[in-house]
């Protein structure tokens, strides 16, 4: 087995989940299953990549937070939006953000390429194969190499290269205002401006989505920008 490989192999170890259960524990495991819902967008600008999230967090009919933290910071250079089982999200954020600090620490803090982050998660993800990671994820940055790039994450661990995409069960919404508005060389005035139509569709048809938008704007050069709309 060439070393790769076999680095592959022992990073997998770590982060493959196991669960076995009887045909009547399934059963029962997926009838006390809540739906979640939420809205998470992001598309590229001219150097710069712009996500936006709603703040709610539901289980069912019931709004389980109305400040729930939807768009995370993994390095400064580098973000994520998490839509799905909220504890499953940040279990992959906190894997994500140690994975990328110890790979970054040994090429002597040279930022990781946005897809390199994007192929370590889907390795974990396919490996899985949702148990137990049911998310849909939005990853995105700005490196030198590669520009502003955004990446769709499923499930199963597929890779999608977009320049702009939603996810959760407000997207459908979204997806409308985006496929119409965009273009490219956006400024990042217009992108905001974008991205807060379209999570506000989606608060506005949606019951799972509400309460407000979270929005981070990751540029080429400075710190990322964060703004909180009330609604």
């Amino acid at each position: 087995m060439r070393n790769e490989e076999k680095l592959n192999s022992e990073f997998l170890k770590n982060y493959r989940f196991e669960i076995n259960m009887t045909p009547k524990s399934e059963e029962n495991y997926k009838s006390k299953i809540l739906k979640t819902g939420t809205t998470t967008v992001g598309l590229i600008c001219k150097d710069a990549v712009i996500f936006g999230t709603d703040k709610r967090a539901s289980m069912g009919y019931f709004v389980a937070s109305k400040t729930s933290e939807k768009v995370y910071k993994i390095q400064d250079h580098l973000w994520m939006t998490t839509a799905g089982g909220v504890a499953d999200a940040q279990y992959l954020v906190d894997v994500l953000r140690a994975e990328t600090t110890l790979f970054q620490l040994a090429h002597d803090g040279k930022p990781i390429i946005i897809k390199s982050a994007g192929k370590l998660l889907s390795n974990i993800l396919y490996a899985n194969k949702m148990y137990p990671f049911e998310v849909g994820l939005i990853l995105g940055g700005v490196t030198e190499e590669e520009g502003p790039t955004l990446l769709q994450i499923g499930a199963y661990g597929s890779i999608l290269t977009e320049k702009f995409c939603c996810v959760g069960s407000g997207q459908n919404f979204s997806y409308g205002v985006l496929e119409a508005k965009y273009k490219d060389n956006l400024t990042v005035e217009e992108g905001k401006e974008i991205i807060k139509k379209a999570v506000t569709s989606s608060i506005i048809r949606d019951m799972a989505s509400g309460n407000g938008i979270d929005i981070a704007v990751i540029k080429k050069e400075g710190p990322a920008e964060r703004e909180f709309i009330p609604i």
